[in-house]
């Protein structure tokens, strides 16, 4: 039943986030919570999830030539140590308090 409530879940939040650009970990990271994963878990396995979407995407706007690789490349240099430093210091923290920072964010 688990796995049902998060297929669902992670098909509405998808679909909505590809017609806003973004926006799925909203709902999905909490319910990956709530099914009972440790915070840590349920952010990489959020984080794999949405870099597999993201390559899928970035590919089709590159064959249909929707993208400027000049911001691209921007993004990626200043995007990836930005992920790469969130992931290192979040591993620092312990889970309760990292549960609650991401209500406040969620709610804020």
């Amino acid at each position: 039943m688990e796995q049902f409530i998060l297929f669902l879940i992670s098909l509405v939040a998808n679909l909505f986030s590809a017609f806003a650009g973004g926006g799925a970990g909203l709902l999905q990271l909490p319910v990956l919570i709530f099914l009972g994963l440790p915070f840590g878990v349920a952010l990489a396995t959020h984080k794999i999830a949405s870099v597999a979407l993201g390559v899928g995407a970035t590919l089709r706007h590159l064959r249909e030539g929707g993208l400027q690789r000049r911001f691209v490349v921007f993004i990626l240099a200043t995007g990836i140590p930005g992920v790469l430093l969130g992931a290192s210091v979040i591993l620092q923290v312990p889970g309760r308090y990292a549960e609650i920072a991401l209500g406040v964010l969620t709610l804020g």
